[in-house]
């Protein structure tokens, strides 16, 4: 039916407070705000816990309330979630800790009946940690407790995609395809596509899944996924559209907001692109929306607000590890947006020892052009173009490694490839990217 994989949509963490530990004890529940009461995710949280103090061993209710969390957890980035998540999957397993051995077979309860719930949603956790590694081992201990959880495969897919390994990726995307081929297997299948360069192709899957897509909140990310397809093909006019639409399914969908606020800022709306960015960012100040936004009032010569907003997003980061997780990835881009070049180069390093995917080579890549170390970013950015995803950033690292090592032809091609891509795609490397093709063009 459909051979590709997908990556991971990882959960950005905002500056909220932790807001209380979930706790060891049934029964320690925090109320949600009174803006969330209305939604579905929410009510599902209150009846878990309305289920789970009159049934406090229901381990099955547990594990599906830890899941819950972890999906709260993306959806606000409050990384409280995160330690409430954690409790409530480790009760579930306390109270029926069936799960696989290390060499694959199920123990406790036997094969078949383990835990796989708990055991999903704590690898679903660790990918939102970023503990891609740990995420893979935890999935593939649910496969092997159940064989047809496609939950378990879709924690495996965005574990695999992750940590650079796309064949495995797009068989266990395939296989959860296969077994339950909705939304979330159609996503992963589009999202892969996309990453292939197969653009057209992801455009007809996210296409597809608007006729499976029924809540609100569905349909508002289906739409996203259009927007930004449309954003980065260089598409304004459709870009636009999807989101817009998107926003009239679901209005509180804060992608949604984001994508607005990139295509305002491109179309020469500044004012209209700065509240946009400042009342996201007051939303959901996760810190690549915080460099983006700094990055924009730089190219727009404020340079105390972006400093400002860089501040936070050492803040959000610091907020990330005290909720147990941790972002090198975002960490670098922070350092580099900085002029941090070595601690760039450090932050990457790590990241790219730990997985092995595109974005963390291209962003390596970049912090060694910067620290002066072309020749050892050019195989690196070379291996983040190789798997074919049409990305305006990945074309313009590449050309502008290329145009320092004094390969003008290559320059040239790749500057203006990530132009042709999408002549909008940063505020402040897009016009740079004009300025070295031009220069690359007298030689």
């Amino acid at each position: 039916m459909w051979r590709r994989g997908i990556a991971v949509g990882v959960t950005a963490v905002a500056l909220f407070g932790l807001g209380g530990a979930f706790g060891a004890a049934p029964g320690a529940w925090q109320a949600e705000p009174a803006y969330a009461q209305g939604d579905p995710l929410v009510r599902s949280i209150e009846q878990a816990q309305a289920r789970l103090r009159d049934v406090p061993g229901d381990w099955t209710t547990w594990a599906a309330l830890g899941g819950a969390y972890v999906e709260r957890a993306r959806i606000t980035g409050d990384p409280g979630y995160y330690t409430r998540a954690d409790g409530a999957l480790r009760e579930s397993l306390r109270l029926h800790p069936a799960g696989p051995a290390a060499d694959g077979t199920a123990t406790g309860a036997g094969t078949g009946s383990g835990n796989h719930g708990a055991l999903t949603g704590l690898g679903a956790l660790a990918n939102a940690r970023h503990d891609f590694a740990q995420a893979e081992r935890l999935a593939r201990q649910a496969i092997a407790v159940n064989p047809f959880s496609a939950d378990a495969y879709g924690v495996l897919t965005d574990a695999l995609t992750q940590l650079g390994r796309p064949a495995e990726a797009t068989e266990a995307a395939q296989r959860m395809l296969d077994l339950r081929p909705g939304l979330p297997a159609l996503s992963r299948a589009a999202y892969d596509l996309e990453q292939h360069g197969r653009v057209d192709e992801a455009r007809t899957l996210w296409t597809q899944a608007l006729t499976t897509a029924i809540a609100p909140a569905d349909l508002a990310f289906v739409h996203h996924q259009l927007g930004d397809l449309a954003w980065h093909g260089g598409d304004l006019v459709a870009a636009r559209a999807a989101y817009q639409a998107g926003l009239a399914a679901d209005a509180g969908y804060l992608p949604l907001r984001h994508g607005l606020a990139r295509v305002d800022a491109a179309s020469g709306r500044t004012a209209e692109a700065l509240a946009g960015y400042a009342a996201l960012t007051a939303a959901l100040p996760t810190p690549s929306l915080l460099v983006e936004h700094a990055l924009l009032l730089r190219s727009l010569g404020r340079a105390a607000e972006a400093e400002a907003q860089l501040t936070l997003a050492q803040a959000a980061l610091d907020l990330l590890a005290t909720g147990g997780g941790g972002d090198d990835l975002a960490a670098a881009e922070l350092a580099l947006a900085r002029g941090d070049h070595a601690t760039a180069v450090r932050l990457a390093t790590a990241e790219w020892r730990r997985r092995k995917h595109t974005d963390v080579a291209d962003t390596l890549a970049w912090a060694l052009h910067q620290a002066g170390r072309s020749a050892e970013a050019l195989p690196l950015a070379k291996g983040a173009a190789a798997l074919g995803a049409r990305s305006a950033l990945y074309a313009y690292h590449l050309g502008m490694i290329e145009l320092a090592l004094g390969d003008w032809a290559a320059a040239r091609r790749d500057l203006a490839r990530s132009l042709d891509l999408n002549p909008h795609f940063s505020p402040v490397d897009a016009p740079a990217a004009a300025r070295a093709l031009a220069s690359a063009g007298a030689r």
